[in-house]
């Protein structure tokens, strides 16, 4: 038997899917990347500069230069799209992991072993950090390739940063999702709680911007300190992860504690 045997089986349950997801978010970048030579000579930044500034605050698009080829893949990738990417994957997971064993009667039968609860959790928490991890090494894999190819001149060192964020942002949602789903036995409930959190620190973190009664909610908001200050063009401020790593540990141990005391559903 594995010494990780939750963990090892999750890597097999999630491989294929974690392949695709892969795939397609490198086709993706590929697409988004192949459209940057025929703008390179265009004044986006004009452009955005007839745009309403609280419409730029509200869709996370005041960071980014247009003008060059790191702002535009900012724009187009980091502001939005890929977040939502990993939060999807992440949080299904997460959701999946304990709730969604529960629900199913798996997780009575992987607690017939010899395996306490909390390794359950916790080599579940690790089976979602590898799963961002890895999405995100295909992330600065497919942007090393792509960006000489389409003379983006986005910078390796800046392309590790903007995705440690987006990585770390993951791995916190995710590990919110398997926390929920610990704490209640229900995968629909990590699902939608999680997503809903997502929805609205995302929303928050806009809004500070906008509403003079908000503006302490960058703080509170997980997207600020993953994404904030355009860090492919200008690099990440890595002290940023820290509150993120701090806020996933305090929601698994939340988790752990719920988990190790309550009655499971039978």
């Amino acid at each position: 038997m594995s010494r990780f045997p939750v963990f090892a089986q999750g890597v097999r349950d999630r491989r294929r899917s974690l392949t695709w997801w892969s795939l397609g978010v490198a086709v993706y970048i590929a697409i988004i990347a192949s459209v940057w030579p025929s703008m390179a000579g265009t004044d986006m930044s004009g452009l955005l500069d007839q745009l309403p500034q609280a419409f730029l605050d509200l869709m996370g698009a005041s960071d980014y230069s247009m003008s060059t080829g790191a702002g535009y893949v900012s724009g187009e990738l980091f502001g939005f799209m890929i977040p939502i990417f990993v939060l999807v994957l992440t949080i299904g997971t997460g959701g999946a992991a304990i709730g969604g064993a529960e629900g199913s009667g798996i997780l009575d039968l992987v607690l017939s072993h010899p395996i306490t609860r909390r390794r359950v959790l916790v080599q579940s928490a690790a089976l979602v950090a590898a799963e961002s991890i890895v999405f995100g090494a295909v992330i600065v894999a497919a942007l090393s390739i792509a960006s000489p190819l389409a003379d983006l001149q986005v910078s390796f060192v800046h392309s590790v940063g903007a995705v440690t964020g987006i990585v770390l942002l993951g791995i916190v949602f995710g590990w919110t999702a398997l926390a929920i789903g610990a704490m209640s036995g229900s995968r629909g409930l990590a699902l939608g709680l999680s997503g809903a959190v997502a929805a609205s620190t995302y929303l928050l973190g806009n809004l500070s911007g906008l509403v003079d009664f908000l503006r302490w909610g960058k703080w509170a908001s997980p997207f600020w300190y993953a994404t904030n200050g355009s860090p492919l063009e200008h690099g990440y401020v890595w002290w940023h992860a820290l509150p993120l790593l701090a806020v996933g540990v305090v929601v698994l141990f939340v988790g752990a504690s719920v988990f190790d005391r309550r009655n499971l559903a039978t």
